[in-house]
Parts: C-alpha cells; structure tokens; sequence
C-alpha cells in the first residue's frame, strides 16, 4: 500500500473496494448472461409441431391447437398458463374426450406452435380476441377451462363476449391485483428488449433453470421432473426467446385497460363460474381464490389437498374429478 493510500481514511478505503468488488459482479452477472443468451440462440432451430396439430386463423395470427373428442360433443376449451402449451393438458384431453367433450386445447401465442405475433400483441383483451375467433369458427357456445395466466385472457373472453361462452372454469386463476393504481415497476423495466431478452434466457428457455422453476411452483415437487420434455418440446422452436421476452412484459402489468382487472366488472359477469384450486398454492394463494368466488359469484369452489399451482400435473386424478364436476356445474340450468 502506498503512503497515499495509508493515509486515506479507512471507510474511504473500504468504501473504494467495496465498489471494485460491485463492479466486477455486476460484469461478471452480465457476461454470464450474455451467454445465456447466446447459447439460448444456439438451442432454436426448426423444431416440428406434433403430428396432428390443427390450426385457427385468427385476426392476430392462427394458434395452434389439439382437437379430441366427438365432434357433436359440447366444446371445452383448454387454455395453460405461463410458458406451458396444449401439451400440458394432454391427460386432462384425453379424459375429457373419452367422456364425450369436444375438447380444443389451445396454445396461446407466442407459446406452443402457434404464430408468433411480429407486433407482439399478447396483452389480455388481445388474448381473449384470439379466443373469441377460435370459437367463432367453432360456432356454437363453448366452456372454457384458464388456468394461472391463461385465466385471465380466458375471463377477459367471458367479460367481452359472453353469448360466445357456456360457462368458466378457472384453475389457480392469475388474474393479477385487482383495481390496480399504480403500474409494477419491473414491468416498465422488462419492456426494454435486451434486459427481458437476458431474463427470459436465463430463467425460462434454459434448460438447467427450468426443472428448479417448475418445482417452485408446485407442492408435490416429485411431479416436475416427467413434464420437463414436454414443456421443452416448442421452446427448441427458432425464435423461441425472443417470442417470450416480447411476451414477458405482459405477464408482469398491472394496467392493460382489461375488464377481468376490475372488481366491478367481475361482479358483472353474466356467465356461470366455477372454480378449482390448489390449498398449497404459493404463486396464487387460496384467499385470492376465494375473492374471485365472490366476486364472480362461482357456482363452486373445488379446494384440492396438498396440491399447488398447477392441480393437473399434480394430482390428475383428483383434478380430473374436480374438473367433470365443475363442468357439470356451469353447464346445467339453475334451478
């Protein structure tokens, strides 16, 4: 140490290495994500769409979807929640088909095999127009199934549109502070292009980060590790990251101008609702739940034991019980 640098006070001293020390994290942070990112781009290439696929043009682009059942079978549509696809409701599909529903199980864009929108246009009143002409094409009323984030843009559909919608069926809904009055800062932050294109690798399409994120949202953790491939399959798609950043912004607003954010419309809605949640739910908690069934003014609230986030990987057997009730539920007339 020179004898400049001894005589500088000790908290100066401190103070300048303390700084050094930040800087070289920060740097160090940063190139680790720089290649993230640049093996992200690496993994994307021309991943396939499975066999069998069925496509719904819309005005915002076709969606991709999987179709079962009778074709003169009432209509359940399917709708998964973050950064999942069609492939997550495959069980809970072919349940449903055997027991005589015409089930369409969507990928809501920029997610599954979809088109990605060159706009990006995924915020909630978007997704429910997305919605609102698959079932146009359908052509008669339909149910419709939202779990997490997807229940949003599905009861935004139900809010916009309701002669199109026979009833609701909402899964751990997501729908996000309600009357919100300010806007979530780390939304404004994620609508920069290269800080969400460094989050989106880093904690969504890397494949060593995605089993820990999985986990982290359910209770019974045994279950992530068989879905891993599955949630994997449409991120090796070109493109795949850049699609989800450009997604990621929405997932985080709080201000949209969507009818579902509103307490007030949502004690407004005409269509009959049912809700299923897990009572080990960390990511929406049962009380968020229960406010929904109040404000919705739900036909049923079906509480699974010991089950979190996403009930239908979890427990299928329960939740698939849950689920042909609460089909039962908002289709018959009351009494």
């Amino acid at each position: 140490m020179g004898a400049g640098e001894a005589k500088r006070p000790l908290a100066v001293r401190m103070g300048a290495s303390a700084l050094r020390g930040f800087i070289a994290l920060a740097l160090f942070i940063l190139v680790l994500l720089l290649i993230l990112r640049g093996l992200a781009a690496w993994r994307e290439g021309e991943a396939t769409a499975p066999a069998g696929t069925t496509y719904f043009a819309t005005p915002a682009g076709h969606v991709a979807a999987r179709v079962a059942g009778p074709a003169d079978g009432i209509p359940v549509v399917l709708v998964h929640g973050t950064a999942a696809w069609s492939g997550f409701w495959s069980e809970v599909a072919d349940h449903l088909a055997q027991q005589g529903w015409r089930v369409i199980a969507i990928d809501l864009p920029p997610f599954g095999w979809s088109d990605r929108d060159p706009s990006a246009r995924y915020d909630r009143i978007t997704q429910a127009e997305r919605l609102s002409a698959i079932l146009g094409v359908l052509g008669k009323p339909a149910v419709v199934v939202g779990h997490s984030f997807g229940a949003g843009a599905v009861t935004e559909l139900g809010l916009r549109h309701p002669e199109q919608v026979r009833g609701l069926v909402l899964v751990d809904a997501a729908l996000g502070e309600l009357d919100p009055k300010t806007e979530a800062p780390v939304a404004k932050v994620m609508r920069a292009e290269p800080v969400a294109q460094l989050a989106t690798s880093a904690i969504v399409t890397n494949p060593n980060a995605l089993e820990p994120f999985l986990r982290s949202l359910i209770e019974r953790k045994e279950q992530a590790h068989r879905w891993i491939p599955v949630l994997r399959e449409p991120m090796l798609r070109e493109g795949s990251t850049s699609a989800y950043a450009a997604w990621l912004p929405n997932l985080l607003t709080k201000q949209d101008g969507a009818l579902s954010r509103r307490s007030a419309t949502l004690s407004a809605i005409k269509i009959p609702v049912a809700l299923i949640w897990g009572d080990a739910d960390t990511v929406t908690p049962l009380p968020q739940g229960k406010r929904i069934e109040a404000l919705t003014r739900a036909r049923s609230l079906t509480i699974l034991s010991g089950v979190g986030h996403i009930p239908h990987i979890e427990d299928p057997a329960a939740f698939q019980a849950a689920l042909d009730q609460s089909l039962k539920t908002v289709t018959k007339e009351k009494e």
